[in-house]
């Protein structure tokens, strides 16, 4: 072996100590804020990068055991910045045991349920609510914008599979077992054991029971 190959194998180990240590430094930040926040957390969730939190004042956070969340330098199917949650005061956001997101947006201005043994897929957005008005004239004032809006509970059932860049809206409820294709956008319920896809999401097929 020359000396320009054991230079990149110096560099190569240099880098994967150096992201251990910053993942060891990931999942400490991540869990001193969860415990800040009064947030409900098993310890052996895992926090690969450098996931955004943002809780309001009042909010109820439960997040089961076997939990994963991967932010971008962590995955090899994306490179948006990280993963985002976002939990408004007095809202809710409960994700159940062995569920992973990766690179995933969640804002929660109501109420997000999301099961156990969930996958989701890079790049995804899950939110309860339409954020601005439709009327233009609401959107003028800023103000009156945050008033008002229609806000409705997103409930994704245990097992589910959630392909990457999905957008799931406000009001759906995804069906136990059931898979939703990438790219899709998910605007209504989707029954247990069925596979969705598209923009909006449409049935395509029974999958498994």
């Amino acid at each position: 072996m020359n000396l320009f190959h054991l230079a990149v194998l110096y560099v190569v180990k240099a880098w994967q100590k150096a992201h251990r240590s910053l993942n060891v430094f990931n999942n400490i930040y991540a869990k001193a804020y969860l415990q800040y926040k009064k947030a409900c957390y098993q310890r052996d969730i895992q926090f690969y990068g450098f996931p955004r939190l943002r809780f309001g004042e009042g909010c109820d956070v439960k997040i089961g055991k076997g939990f994963i969340c991967r932010s971008a330098g962590n995955t090899s199917l994306d490179d948006i910045t990280s993963s985002y949650m976002v939990v408004h005061s007095g809202a809710q956001l409960h994700i159940g045991n062995n569920s992973g997101i990766s690179d995933t947006v969640i804002v929660c201005t109501t109420s997000i349920t999301i099961g156990d043994y969930v996958n989701i897929g890079n790049g995804t957005i899950i939110i309860d609510s339409d954020m601005h008005h439709l009327d233009w004239q609401t959107r003028i004032d800023r103000e009156s914008d945050r008033q008002g809006l229609n806000n409705q509970p997103v409930t994704i059932g245990n097992h589910v599979f959630i392909g990457m860049r999905t957008i799931i809206l406000k009001g759906v409820t995804i069906g136990d077992k059931s898979v939703v294709a990438a790219g899709s956008v998910v605007c209504r319920d989707i029954p247990p054991c069925e596979m969705w896809g598209g923009n909006p999401a449409h049935f395509i097929k029974k999958i498994g029971s």
